[in-house]
């Protein structure tokens, strides 16, 4: 269904394609030609994103299914996949970004439950991070498999809420970002640790962004982070932040290169991927709207 906005469809194929034809093999023909009509259809408006630059309509728009209701972070893979996670459980989902179709689901052992809130990949490691600081890590599994995992506590949980977490691979380090400084109502600057891979907390270091240089022109009365990720052109860091429906570009250095609203519909943002071919992708949790992935052309 085409909609003068942007382009939405069901990203559970799978039971849809059931009812349709009776052999695996006519199944995997009709996938194959939604894949492709999906992707013949993002091309198509990529190129008029071009062709008008000055506008941010969203490219495309991928409805999710049921089990990614409380959809979190995003991570780029090096299939051009994004992994997102769920909120409340250790479960793993894997998304083509270009098509919206789901390509598998793997948990943690044990089916561990936590307040998940991002997701980052370093090689072949992948990582979660749970809103008081501590970081699962493990490695991508199979479809409908369980990993093992090992844990390390940054020991920050008492001094921050984190929703933020992004491999920055030239450093070769971890950049987690504070959402909400505890004890303080509305903090004065946004807090961003780093420390090295393999963790050491014995060399993180801080950096501080006073809120006066974030919020800019805005009518923000501060800036709560919900998820990062690195621009690969620029290796800027890009946040957005799901209660001031806001976007953020900062330098390594902490320099605002520009805050601003993200498109409108956003009603709530929780994750955020930068491709290598220059496309912005944002998730919604279900917010009286179902779940969405939503593309856009990315213009540093």
């Amino acid at each position: 269904m085409i909609h003068a906005r942007s382009f939405v469809l069901l990203a559970g194929l799978a039971p849809w394609l059931a009812g349709c034809r009776e052999t695996p093999q006519a199944k995997a023909a009709e996938i194959q030609a939604v894949e492709a009509a999906r992707k013949q259809s993002l091309a198509r408006r990529l190129a008029l994103a071009d062709a008008d630059p000055a506008k941010r309509l969203p490219v495309a728009q991928w409805i999710m299914p049921p089990e990614l209701r409380e959809i979190s972070g995003l991570a780029l893979t090096a299939r051009g996949t994004v992994l997102t996670h769920d909120d409340n459980i250790g479960r793993v989902y894997e998304v083509d970004p270009r098509t919206g179709i789901l390509l598998k689901g793997f948990s943690l052992e044990g089916g561990v439950r936590g307040d998940f809130e991002a997701i980052t990949t370093a090689g072949t490691d992948v990582y979660l991070l749970e809103s008081k600081g501590k970081i699962f890590k493990f490695k991508e599994g199979a479809d409908a498999s369980q990993v093992p995992y090992t844990v390390f506590d940054t020991r920050l949980g008492k001094e921050c809420e984190f929703e933020s977490l992004v491999y920055e691979a030239d450093s070769t380090r971890f950049v987690m970002v504070c959402k909400k400084i505890r004890g303080r109502n509305e903090p004065h600057e946004v807090l961003i640790y780093r420390f090295p891979v393999p963790l050491d907390l014995a060399t993180m270091s801080m950096l501080r962004v006073p809120i006066e240089d974030i919020v800019g022109s805005n009518k923000w009365k501060g800036f709560h982070p919900s998820d990062i990720n690195i621009d690969p052109f620029t290796k800027n860091y890009v946040m957005i932040a799901s209660r001031e429906k806001g976007l953020l570009v900062l330098t390594p250095d902490g320099d605002v290169v520009r805050s601003e609203p993200l498109p409108e519909g956003h009603r709530q943002p929780e994750g955020v991927a930068i491709t290598p071919d220059s496309i912005l992708i944002i998730s919604d949790e279900a917010n009286e709207k179902p779940a969405a992935i939503t593309l856009y052309r990315w213009r540093p």
